[in-house]
């Protein structure tokens, strides 16, 4: 049946109408636009990548930032633990590095970490991307010279906008005291918006982590050397890639570098995009330095020498102060899930589905 409206006794008027308020309620689409809104500013600003191979183009960069965007988004605690790893090894290289250059500072650490330094063999021509705990060895052993590069030729390079991570806090700070209003008046909160939260938490101590680090950088330092021996290698490995510390989290190296490595990391392979193929290059750490350092945790270490970036996954060193904080930001993310314990939902089967999924995951964290 269809009505017919009439308009007889509908007054119409040409008066002006200033601001009109939405109506009283919270509406689907609010929540959603809200929530990931958040989640997406947050993610986009809060990573901090490493320097990329010199050979990519701007599409390839960016294409590799959105994938780290993904696994923000799913695994958010375990880029804490990534920028956590960064910050506390760049602030243990400064004491130490001032030896060198008395200006090194957590920018320069971090700088080093994430492959600001290229040292390139003027024999040979073979380039290394060493980290700090191999340019320290090298400049005390007389093998190479560090440049006198400041913090100001540091962030010329970056591309970090302050800015656009106050208004990405001060967006996610106002989510989060919305929240609690709605906590402390006993109204219900969405499990979006539960999920929401945690994930605020994890962006945030990210931020404190990651805030000396360059962003988007595309260009190293190189440091040129006369020539680095098959000895002196083999000493820089025995000195710095070797570690009583080292534990449960040994990972072989990827097939990128050797045909024996395992490719643990598969989504951090090179690829030709235009033919969409993987790009392998085998045997690239030279066959006496293998042998040397094969079935050890300094095997990892030694072949990331040779591939042209720094592997975010890949860190200098790790023992049981990372492993605890990473535990922690898993018990911090998925045990906020609980809180939607007892929300209601549409049928039976959903909320048992989110009761296992919920405690799941928080046993898989305290299992690990």
């Amino acid at each position: 049946m269809v009505g017919i409206i009439s308009y007889e006794n509908i007054t119409f008027t040409e008066e002006s109408v200033g601001f009109v308020h939405e109506p009283n309620g919270r509406g689907t689409l609010e929540i959603v636009w809200t929530c990931l809104t958040v989640i997406v500013l947050n993610t986009w600003t809060v990573l901090h990548i490493n320097i990329p191979p010199p050979q990519w183009n701007p599409w390839r960069m960016y294409l590799h930032k959105l994938k780290w965007a993904f696994v923000t988004v799913m695994i958010p605690e375990g880029i804490l633990g990534i920028a956590f790893t960064q910050w506390r090894h760049a602030r243990n290289t400064i004491p130490k590095m001032r030896r060198f250059l008395p200006a090194w500072t957590l920018q320069h650490g971090f700088y080093a970490e994430m492959g600001g330094f290229k040292v390139v063999d003027e024999t040979t021509g073979q380039q290394y991307t060493f980290r700090t705990a191999q340019l320290h060895w090298l400049a005390q052993s007389g093998l190479i010279s560090m440049p006198a590069i400041t913090k100001k030729d540091i962030r010329d390079k970056s591309k970090a906008s302050r800015l656009a991570k106050f208004l990405a806090c001060l967006q996610s700070a106002q989510f989060v005291v919305s929240s609690l209003a709605r906590v402390v008046q006993h109204l219900p909160l969405t499990t979006l918006e539960i999920g929401t939260l945690p994930f605020i938490g994890c962006t945030w101590l990210t931020y404190f982590f990651w805030w000396d680090k360059a962003v988007d950088m595309e260009t190293s330092t190189v440091i040129y050397t006369p020539g680095i021996s098959k000895e002196n290698l083999r000493r820089l490995a025995e000195a710095t890639c070797f570690s009583k510390k080292s534990g449960s989290w040994y990972r072989p190296a990827v097939k990128e570098i050797h045909s024996r490595g395992w490719d643990f990391y598969w989504f951090e392979r090179s690829a030709d995009m235009k033919t969409l193929s993987l790009v392998r290059g085998n045997n690239l750490v030279p066959s006496e330095l293998h042998d040397f350092v094969k079935h050890s945790e300094a095997e990892t270490r030694v072949a990331s020498w040779y591939l042209p970036s720094v592997n975010e996954f890949l860190a200098s060193e790790w023992d049981n102060v990372n492993d605890t904080v990473l535990v922690l930001a898993g018990w911090f993310f998925n045990g906020l899930h609980l809180a939607a314990w007892n929300n209601q939902f549409p049928t039976d089967v959903e909320s048992l589905l989110y009761v296992i999924f919920s405690t799941g995951f928080y046993a898989l964290v305290l299992f690990i």
